[in-house]
């Protein structure tokens, strides 16, 4: 069973730009939370899909048609990133107000909910000027890749091509207390759980790995989004209010939660 063919990346690659241009369908009507997050993983998971590809030998030529999809859904994630980045900020403002920060958290919240706006209108602005070239530009890729259709990996291969790919990616890094390099491998992370949910019905040792990427992913997001938070409310309130304070222990606390993470990834080497 571990053997099995199990993983399809060209197919899953055209379930992926499906799923793509329904979200930026959805974000042109109404960019609600929901949607901008669906819109922002789902142009993840394409990239991450088209790194799984640039590890695979004796594919059609289709790098010029990858770098123009890469192109025009780097401005897409980016300005979706920004939407999403603000729904998580105001949610962990509530999550951190209590009865001394009330007057701080209204203020921020304010602030967050202008800044979501217009960062909103701005996505929408972008995907309408980008739809129809994002369109033509995702149906090229899936053109050329079209002789590659049937390629397939088994659980084997695909754990093997992951964990190989994620090794290179930390061994590049010489500064760990570099906060962003530590970002960087945050979303190394995420693009490596991708890779290795790319299978519909995953092997056990898929399952596991892609957790363990997940939970890599989900500890320095989590530091990620305090400290970002901390930043903003020292900006609006001071270093001396209250919750600019809250917000840099969280950041701190997570950072080292974080730090231990990776640490222990370092000396194991993501063992199976």
């Amino acid at each position: 069973m571990a053997n099995a063919t199990i993983s399809r990346p060209i197919q899953a690659l055209r379930g992926y730009v499906t799923s793509l241009e329904a979200a930026v369908t959805l974000c042109l009507a109404d960019p609600q939370p929901k949607a901008v997050h669906i819109l922002r993983t789902t142009s993840r998971r394409i990239e991450a899909q088209l790194t799984l590809l640039s590890l695979l030998p004796n594919l059609p030529s289709y790098v010029e048609a990858a770098e123009k999809v890469q192109r025009r859904l780097r401005k897409i994630r980016r300005a979706a990133g920004q939407v999403r980045d603000f729904d998580v900020q105001i949610d962990l403002v509530s999550e951190q107000t209590n009865a001394g920060t009330k007057k701080d958290s209204r203020e921020l919240r304010k602030v967050l909910k202008h800044r979501r706006r217009e960062a909103a209108d701005e996505l929408v602005e972008l995907l309408e000027g980008q739809q129809a070239k994002l369109t033509r530009s995702l149906e090229s890729l899936v053109k050329a890749l079209e002789p590659a259709e049937d390629l397939s990996l088994s659980a084997t291969q695909l754990s093997g091509l992951v964990r190989e790919w994620f090794a290179g990616r930390l061994a590049e890094g010489t500064a760990p207390d570099d906060p962003e390099w530590m970002h960087d491998l945050r979303k190394t992370a995420k693009a490596a759980r991708y890779i290795a949910e790319t299978a519909p019905s995953a092997a056990r040792t898929l399952r596991k790995l892609a957790k363990h990427f997940e939970s890599l992913q989900h500890s320095g997001g989590e530091w990620h989004d305090w400290m970002v938070l901390a930043e903003v409310a020292h900006e609006q309130l001071g270093r001396s209010s209250a919750l600019t304070q809250a917000f840099c222990r969280r950041s701190r606390s997570a950072m080292t939660s974080y730090r231990a993470r990776v640490d222990s990834i370092r000396a194991d080497s993501i063992s199976s």
